[in-house]
């Protein structure tokens, strides 16, 4: 039941008209409708059952030999991932918190999602924001290269090569039925070297102002070489969008916009606003303010 419970959420976000809407060059790979959709569905289950029956069987046939031998497989498989994110600059996740409880939290997220998509091959996470579309393909195929030498540590007989050879044969059969059933212009998504930046600088490039509106819900570190740009385009267009209140231009989204982006002349505001600034001993400090009275927006420097 393991197996199926990750990727039971796939269908619902590649066909969500929001996801695809933000990312249509992620999201999409589902037909709308016909006996395709259903057997891509089927397709997704079946090869989160079978990794699943490979990973166990091949973790069965280490520990049948040495438990530590399982432990230093997967120690190295994680640790050959970690070092290749941290050589493309692409560590950080995307979820938005800084200084060490971030290293911490992209430390752990990353190695859930990992050990997750070795478990289960979640395609969604193929994305550039997690395991990335070269290396998840390349994990899946190392994860049935790894099955026979396991088999092999293990010294397994003739049942154990057949079964082996079986389980990962029927993957690969699965998975070349799926590719062939998705819309064709999303393959390169399995095979695509973007990294996380490189995806969240891109949407910033949106003619959608929601869409590039939601780079302040990716980390900092993924868009800091662009934040000149956001900068400037926040600054240009805040007025109007307190007049238009456009649906994205919230509460919570102001409350993720960096104080010194917010134009100075937007200081006395209404007594329903929400988020101010405080100025506090070290400099700018952004403060979230509560109940009725006058609050401040905008930046200043102590």
């Amino acid at each position: 039941m393991y197996s199926l419970t990750p990727s039971s959420p796939l269908p619902s976000y590649d066909t969500d008209p929001v996801k695809r809407k933000e990312t249509p060059d992620f999201y999409g790979y589902i037909p709308d409708e016909g006996i395709a959709r259903s057997l891509i569905l089927v397709s997704m289950t079946l090869n989160s059952a079978l990794l699943l029956l490979i990973r166990a069987f091949s973790a069965a046939m280490l520990m049948m030999v040495r438990k530590r031998y399982l432990a230093m497989y997967m120690a190295g498989d994680m640790a050959l991932y970690l070092l290749q994110k941290v050589a493309r600059g692409d560590f950080h996740h995307w979820f938005p918190l800084d200084g060490a409880l971030g290293l911490l939290t992209s430390l752990l997220l990353r190695m859930i999602v990992k050990t997750i998509t070795d478990f289960t091959g979640v395609i969604h996470f193929r994305g550039p924001q997690e395991l990335g579309g070269l290396y998840w393909t390349v994990n899946m195929f190392l994860t049935l290269l790894a099955s026979f030498i396991c088999v092999w540590i293990g010294g397994g007989e003739r049942m154990e090569w057949n079964l082996v050879g079986a389980l990962s044969g029927a993957w690969v059969v699965v998975f070349g039925l799926f590719l062939l059933l998705i819309q064709r212009e999303y393959w390169l998504t399995f095979f695509t070297l973007s990294t996380a930046k490189q995806q969240v600088m891109d949407r910033f490039n949106s003619e959608d102002e929601s869409v590039k509106a939601g780079v302040f819900k990716k980390n900092k570190k993924m868009w800091r070489a662009i934040r000149e740009d956001v900068k400037e385009w926040v600054q240009a267009n805040w007025w109007r969008w307190k007049e238009e209140k456009p649906e994205w231009f919230s509460e919570a989204w102001i409350g993720r916009v960096d104080a010194d982006m917010i134009p100075l002349e937007d200081f006395q505001v209404g007594a329903d606003a929400r988020v101010g600034v405080k100025i506090g001993r070290w400099g700018r400090k952004r403060t979230t303010l509560r109940g009725k009275g006058k609050v401040y927006v905008g930046h200043a420097q102590a």
